[in-house]
Order: structure tokens, then sequence, then C-alpha cells
């Protein structure tokens, strides 16, 4: 079969809508079912077959037992994905430092995380504090940890940059298995992934504190976010979902559709300060689900824990916050949208230290393995995918293709011509639309439940084996 779909012309912008998707107007059919759930599992199985899934996850700090301890009592943590950015995350704790000196007072922190003047730079700064910035949490005492979990080859460079600041650094790395199978100088790394080791260092965290951790829940950020709009503040949100007559999986806002210039966050900062509109919001809006849970959110990591759910590794280059939820969707799982809390986040520099780079390599060499094996010819005996075909709409497109030649030939040379001869352009872009095929299969309902479980409990009912390491 062929999946009727036409390019996206604005394909490889600089809004959310056209970065990810190279497709557009996807058609979909429930009698295809077994197609889109292969797309699916097919994925799964490469990296299983590979023995890379179900590998033990370690996790690296400096001591574990130091932060198990740093828990006692405390609230909810910050945890923030990052990678590449280590540089520009000192710069804004720096820029806090340098506000919070030139205000009356000089006071040690900001009011809580929406006091606005932390983004308004009235003393020259030229870099906005991200919002789990430790100065930005609120006035001592804090009670509420900060994480950055990067993958392993970038955990020195961060834990250099951000020493001395009050957040802790987290390095991940799957395992690998005597018998790994895959090309050489792949592992598993990507978008999923990585917000699949950040959930189940949070899983590890609260179970290693016990009773000493209260919490049942824990934020997670992208590392360039600055602000929440109408914010009525972390412990708002949090009896939001402890006081929820049934349990809600986690909270969602009204994610950015890009990111901002320092100097557009700077001045819509100190706009909303002229306009009384500077600090903390009164209350929380009313949640108004379904909505994509992305950028900055809570989660349930209890009912996680439970349930043996995460965040799907298999989406490398995209759309692994979208699936979860349209997971959540079909699953009739519950959770918390607030649509009147917005996300505001920064365009950064960019560290390009060598383990950047090599994170970098793997994920193009990671990509480029799924690209060729979602392309290739359908096994003996098999049934297609592979290969991934689409129809596409536009006749002057051609008829049944691959999804890897219409990508190549027809989507890439309109919407990205001066990088559309770019071989690693390519393969993310092949990733990306099989991957934005199974978002809205997912959500249509048209993936069966093995092979949602497979996306999101690869240990099936089994929890993931964590390695705790200090370094």
């Amino acid at each position: 079969m062929a999946i009727q779909t036409d390019k996206n012309t604005n394909y490889g912008g600089n809004l959310v809508s056209q970065k990810y998707t190279p497709l557009q107007n996807i058609q979909y059919n429930q009698n295809d079912r077994p197609y889109y759930s292969a797309l699916l599992t097919n994925r799964w199985n490469l990296l299983n077959n590979a023995n890379i899934l179900r590998q033990p996850l370690a996790l690296v700090v400096r001591d574990w037992n130091e932060i198990i301890n740093a828990e006692a009592g405390n609230n909810p943590p910050l945890v923030v994905i990052s990678s590449n950015r280590s540089n520009w995350i000192r710069q804004g704790i720096t820029a806090a430092e340098t506000q919070l000196a030139a205000m009356q007072g000089t006071p040690a922190a900001f009011d809580n995380p929406s006091d606005l003047r932390a983004l308004s730079a009235d003393a020259g700064q030229t870099s906005s504090p991200p919002i789990y910035c430790p100065q930005r949490i609120g006035p001592a005492p804090v009670n509420r940890n900060v994480y950055i979990v990067v993958y392993i080859s970038e955990y020195k460079t961060y834990t250099r940059a951000l020493a001395n600041t009050g957040i802790t650094v987290v390095g991940w790395k799957f395992e690998l298995s005597i018998q790994n199978r895959a090309p050489r100088k792949v592992w598993l790394t990507g978008f999923g992934a990585s917000r699949f080791a950040a959930i189940e260092f949070c899983k590890e965290l609260r179970a290693a504190a016990g009773g000493a951790a209260p919490w049942d829940y824990a934020w997670l950020f992208d590392d360039n976010v600055v602000a929440l709009t109408n914010f009525p503040g972390y412990m708002a949100v949090e009896n939001a979902m402890i006081g929820a007559a049934q349990a809600q999986v986690c909270a969602g806002f009204h994610g950015g559709t890009k990111a901002e210039a320092f100097e557009e966050n700077r001045n819509w900062a100190r706009a909303e300060i002229n306009a009384g509109r500077g600090g903390q919001a009164a209350a929380l809006p009313n949640p108004m689900p379904p909505g994509i849970v992305q950028q900055a959110s809570l989660w349930n990591i209890a009912y996680l824990t439970a349930n043996n759910l995460n965040f799907g590794p298999v989406y490398i280059s995209s759309g692994e916050d979208l699936s979860f939820v349209n997971y959540f969707n079909t699953q009739n799982i519950p959770y918390f949208y607030y649509n009147g809390i917005g996300v505001r986040k920064e365009i950064t520099d960019y560290d390009n230290a060598p383990g950047s780079q090599r994170i970098k390599a793997a994920k193009e060499r990671l990509t480029a393995w799924f690209a060729h094996a979602e392309s290739s010819p359908t096994p003996p005996g098999g049934q297609p995918p592979p290969p991934v075909k689409v129809n596409p709409v536009a006749q002057e497109d051609g008829g049944e293709q691959k999804l890897s030649d219409f990508i190549v030939n027809r989507v890439l040379p309109v919407s990205m011509p001066n990088r559309a001869g770019d071989e690693a352009v390519q393969n993310q872009a092949k990733c990306q639309g099989v991957e934005q095929i199974t978002l809205g299969a997912i959500n249509q309902g048209f993936v069966t439940a093995n092979a949602m479980n497979a996306t999101f409990q690869i240990n099936g009912a089994a929890a993931q084996a964590v390695i705790r390491r200090n370094q």
C-alpha cells in the first residue's frame, strides 16, 4: 500500500509546525492499521535485534548518596533535558546574578519563576536566565532541586560549565551489550531517548529517596525555556494534580511556536512589567485538554512508574512528545492541559564542544541506519513496510513511490533547496516523515496495542534496569 500525502513546502522553517514535518495532509485509513503499526514495531525490532534496547541505562552524577539525601523534604525537582548549551545556561545564570546585584536591596533571589525582572536585563545583560535557574525559583528556603540531564559525552562539559551554580548534572547512556549487533558507532540517542532518560532518572531518584522525598511528580523543561506566561507558580500546578479526583499523568502548557531572540524576550518582559503583569498570576486557568504537552510540563512519576510508561525511544528526530500525548488521548489517560499558560523560549548559542560533536555524529549515524532500513526492499516472504511508500496528492509529484524518494526528489528541492543534497538532512527528513505518519495514526486510533506497548513500554511489564554511577 501507499500513504496518500502532499509535501510540506515550508518544511525546515523556524516554526514548530514547519521544523519537523516534511509531509502535509496525510490521509489515514483504518484498514491500514497493520501498516501503521509496523512502522513502529519495525523500529523497535531493529533496536531490539541489535541488542540496543532492553539494556541497562547508566545514570551518572557526582555522588548519588549526596543527591538522594538532598531530596529529603523537598518539593518536586526541576529536570532539564539539554544538549550543546552549557555555556548559554551558565551565561544566563550570570545574567541573573548581575540583575539581582543591580536591584534595590540586592536580593539573593527573584520573588518566583514569574518575576519578569529576571528577563528585563537592566544591567546590560545580553542573555536571559532560563526559568529553571536556581535564583529564579524563589527566596530561601527553596526546597526544590535542579537537575540537567545530558548524554554522557557532554557530561564533563556541563559539569565544568555549571560548577558551583546549584545545578546537578546527570549523564546518561544505554550500556552496550557484548552481543551488540548495531552498525559500527551506532548507539541509542535522539529526542525520545533523551526524554526517556530524564523520566527514568526521576523514577530512580524518587525510589531511592523513598519517603524522605515526598514528591510523586517532577518538572521537565527544554533547556531554552525562559518564561511561562500567566503562571501562578509550581505549587499551584502541583496542588491541582494532587487534588484531582482522578490521577492525571501530566500537566502541560501552550508551547511556543518558535524560540525568540534575547532582545524580543527582554522587550516583552519590560512591557509586561510596565503593564503590571511582571509577577505571578493569582490562579490557574481552567485545564482544557487535549493539547500538546511539550517544552515545559509536570509529570506524575508515581503513575509512570506503576505503569512502566515512558517516552518512546524509537522517536529519534521528532514527535517524541506528541506521540506520547496522542497515546494518552487514544487510551483515555487523563492529563491537564493549560492553554492559558504559554511557554517562551530563547534562541541560544551552542557549545560545539567535542562531546557535543560526538552526540551529533552519533544521532546522524542512528538516523541514517533507520532511514536505510525504512527504504529497503521488503524481505522475502514478508509484507511491507519496508519500504515505506507514499502516493503524492499533486500529480506533478509523480505516482506511487518510496517515501525516501519523495523526500529527496520532491520535498527538499522545494522546501530546503540550499541543503537538499546534504545526506544528513535527507536522512533526518526521511525519519521525520515516518515519525509524522505514526503520530497521526496513533491519534486516529489506527495503531495496535502491541505496537503502542512496544513504543511506550519498551521493557514490557518490567521496569527499566538502571545502573547508578558516581563520576
